[in-house]
């Protein structure tokens, strides 16, 4: 896994914090897998779907709107720090 630190505004540089090796023990990888099937079961529930993900969802992994949220209907999963402090130094 590769930690950067990135600016204010995408006209700020962004560095490399440091670079991890990634190993999903047998107790992190069943939350990470947890939270996998709660987004793919909310997408499949015909009662659901995908206008119901959110970024309240996931202990580790979250779905969330991709960038500011302004609008926008796409999403993209991130890693909260939680999960970020099982690896690396924040």
């Amino acid at each position: 896994m590769v930690a950067r630190i990135v600016g204010d505004t995408v006209d700020e540089p962004s560095f490399i914090h440091s670079v991890v090796g990634l190993d999903l023990n047998d107790d992190l990888y069943t939350i990470v897998k947890k939270d996998y099937d709660l987004v793919r079961d909310t997408l499949l529930d015909p009662s659901q779907g995908f206008d119901a993900l959110t970024g309240h969802m996931g202990y580790y992994i979250q779905p969330r709107t991709k960038g500011a949220g302004h609008g926008s209907t796409s999403r993209a999963f991130y890693a909260r720090k939680r999960f970020l402090r099982e690896f690396i130094k924040i």
